[in-house]
C-alpha cells in the first residue's frame, strides 16, 4: 500500500508539475508578506500568472479572473508598500475604520449576490455559490493588504477556508492543501502584525 501511494504521490507531481511551482511561489509570497517583505509582490505575480492558465483549464472562472486581478494589483500593492506612506514613505501597518469597513460591505454584498447569478446562469461553473463568495472576499482582502490593514489577515482567514473546501470539489487536492497552509500563514501573519502594529503604537 505504501508503495502504491507514494507511486500515486509521484503521478500526481509528475502530471500537475505547473501546480507544484505556483504552490511553492504562493506559499513563499504570503509567508514575505506576513514578514513585511517586498519582494512578496514580484513572487505573487509569478504564482497568479500561473494559476491563470490552471484555473481557466480547470473551469473555475471567477478565480481565472481574480488571479488575473492579483496580477494587476499587485503592482499596485508593490507601489503602496513603497510609497504609500506620508510624503512617499513606505507604508505603516494600520487597523481599519468603521467607515471603511461599511464602505466594503456596501459594495461587497450586492457584487456577491450579482456574480452568483451570472455564474449561475451564464456560465457552467460547478461552485457558483463558493467562487462568488471567495473572489469578492479575496478583492477586499487583497486591497486591505495593499493598504497594510492588519485585518486584511481575518479575511484571508476566513476566505481560505472556503478556497479549501472549494479545490477539494473541484479535485485540486494539492491547491487545497495550498489554501490550507495559507489559512495557517494567515493566522501567523494576523499575530506577527499584531505585533508589529504594538511597536509602532507603543
Amino acid at each position: 500500500m505504501l508503495l502504491i501511494s507514494l507511486h500515486d504521490i509521484t503521478q500526481y507531481f509528475t502530471e500537475h508539475w505547473l501546480e507544484v511551482i505556483a504552490v511553492l511561489l504562493s506559499i513563499a509570497g504570503v509567508w514575505l508578506t506576513a514578514l513585511e517583505k517586498i519582494i512578496n509582490w514580484p513572487i505573487n505575480i509569478i504564482a497568479s500568472a500561473i494559476y491563470i492558465y490552471i484555473f481557466f483549464n480547470t473551469g473555475i472562472y471567477l478565480d481565472t479572473g481574480i488571479s488575473l486581478f492579483y496580477v494587476v494589483f499587485s503592482f499596485y500593492g508593490w507601489y503602496q508598500w513603497l510609497y504609500g506612506g506620508k510624503n512617499k514613505t513606505e507604508i505603516a501597518i494600520s487597523n481599519i475604520d468603521n467607515k471603511t469597513i461599511g464602505m466594503i460591505l456596501l459594495i461587497s454584498i450586492p457584487v456577491t449576490v450579482g456574480l452568483i447569478e451570472i455564474m449561475i446562469h451564464y456560465t457552467d461553473s460547478t461552485v457558483p455559490y463558493l467562487d462568488s463568495i471567495t473572489t469578492v472576499m479575496s478583492l477586499a482582502g487583497t486591497w486591505m493588504m495593499a493598504k497594510k490593514h492588519i485585518e486584511n489577515w481575518l479575511v484571508w482567514i476566513l476566505a481560505d477556508s472556503i478556497y479549501v473546501a472549494e479545490y477539494i470539489i473541484k479535485g485540486l487536492y494539492l491547491t487545497a492543501l495550498l489554501y490550507f497552509i495559507f489559512t495557517l500563514l494567515a493566522l501567523y501573519g494576523y499575530i506577527e502584525w499584531k505585533k508589529q502594529l504594538k511597536v509602532l503604537y507603543a
